[in-house]
């Protein structure tokens, strides 16, 4: 893929707000010690507005200043920017009609998670993101991505809602793989069901962020002819 100007400057202001974003705690980790940052909406964020190789090269490069912005905030060392790179290319994948693909990036995840004695141990914790696995992989997820396609400046709001959730449990699923090798053995199985039901409410708040700030700022965007305007991905 070619870039334009236009893709390069808006790479460039959103990896910005993506690494602006990383600075900011958004919630506490169970078992280990670190903070969860407002990063985690920012990868789906910029995955709905750019779509999934410009939104995630500009949350890849945001990470990236996030980690030395906040030091505190890399939980996996180098390895932190892998679940936003993600969860803005699982976004970006749903909004361009390959929901298939973010579905195949969440279920490796999974496969990463249960590979390791602890978390086949706590089976029943990626319920939610299998879940989302499913929505990727059905029907919904064309449908959610259709609503983008109008040439009509409109907000797609169930498309928005629907990507950014995938999104965001990639982002997780990916992460909690990342967790239970990185921090072998202290993440026990116990810690994994302590949460089971926890971080399903942490995630959709999360969605909720996310798709508030989106439905405007796609809208925006589209109207200053600065996305979707000759139906890019």
């Amino acid at each position: 893929m070619k870039l334009t100007t236009t893709d390069i400057a808006l790479t460039a202001v959103f990896a910005a707000f993506q690494a602006l974003l990383s600075v900011f705690p958004f919630t506490l980790t169970v078992g280990v010690s670190g903070q969860i940052t407002l990063g985690v909406i920012g990868g789906p964020l910029i995955g709905i507005l750019l779509g999934p190789v410009v939104g995630s090269l500009a949350t890849l490069i945001g990470s990236v200043v996030g980690v030395f912005l906040n030091p505190g905030g890399a939980l996996f060392g180098v390895f932190t920017i892998i679940p936003p790179f993600l969860g803005a290319f699982a976004t970006g994948c749903v909004k361009a009609k390959r929901g298939f693909v973010a579905g195949a990036v969440m279920l490796g995840s999974l496969l990463v998670f249960y590979a390791h004695p602890f978390g086949r141990e706590a089976y029943l914790y990626p319920w939610l993101h299998i879940i989302a696995i499913i929505v990727a992989f059905s029907p919904l997820a064309y449908f959610a991505a259709s609503t983008f396609s109008s040439s009509r400046i409109v907000k797609p709001v169930f498309g928005i809602i629907i990507a950014v959730f995938i999104g965001i449990l990639t982002d997780h699923i990916s992460g909690s793989a990342l967790a239970i090798w990185y921090f072998s053995p202290s993440l026990t199985a116990p810690i994994w069901n302590s949460i089971l039901f926890i971080y399903p409410i942490e995630r959709l708040v999360a969605v909720g962020l996310a798709s508030a700030i989106a439905v405007p700022v796609y809208s925006s965007l589209k109207r200053a002819r600065l996305v979707d305007f000759q139906n890019k991905a």
